[in-house]
């Protein structure tokens, strides 16, 4: 969404650009609407950007885990950009109450874990109201991986496990891209 704001923000500018410089000396007039038109060529080049992410990239989404109490959501999601792409899995809590009613629970997520690695090893649990402890394989570290230790009043516990690989493991959820 940044992208197509920015975009936007580079066409209006343009066009003021070359309509404030109608009354200009030739040379700055010249200047002015060089840069005019090439913010204008870089501003469906960003939308172009916007549309391509949203075709080619997906997200799965894994069902959410409230806290005990219901006031803290967590789930795990993973960012989808074809084969060639490695894993992008992150772990996103946010709080529940009844301001979500006004706006999508998405928008107020916190991505408090993020590791390059199969997000269905990722094991999410809510020990007490505010205690989310994440379990992840041990075998991940990349320069990528990060855990956040607290948001806001919520403790966050990263502990590493050996996977065992002989088993088979869930499957991915359905994948939810931007346009279709």
């Amino acid at each position: 969404m940044t992208l197509l704001l920015v975009a936007g923000i580079l066409l209006a500018s343009a066009v003021g650009l070359w309509r404030f410089s109608r009354r200009w000396k030739r040379l700055w007039k010249v200047v002015t609407r060089i840069g005019a038109i090439v913010l204008a060529l870089v501003s469906p080049v960003l939308v172009l950007l916007f549309l391509l992410r949203g075709v080619m990239c997906g997200r799965y989404d894994f069902p959410a885990v409230q806290a005990p109490d219901g006031s803290w959501v967590a789930s795990v999601s993973e960012e989808d950009c074809g084969a060639t792409d490695s894993f992008h899995s992150s772990v996103q809590i946010w709080r529940r109450g009844w301001y979500t009613l006004l706006t999508p629970s998405e928008r107020l997520h916190h991505t408090v874990f993020a590791i390059e690695h199969d997000p269905r090893l990722v094991q999410l649990e809510w020990k007490g109201r505010d205690l989310l402890v994440i379990r992840y394989p041990n075998d991940s570290r990349s320069a990528d991986d990060f855990c956040r230790s607290q948001w806001y009043n919520v403790q966050v516990q990263c502990v590493s496990y050996a996977p065992d690989y002989s088993k088979p493991v869930a499957n991915m959820p359905p994948l939810r891209r931007w346009l279709y």
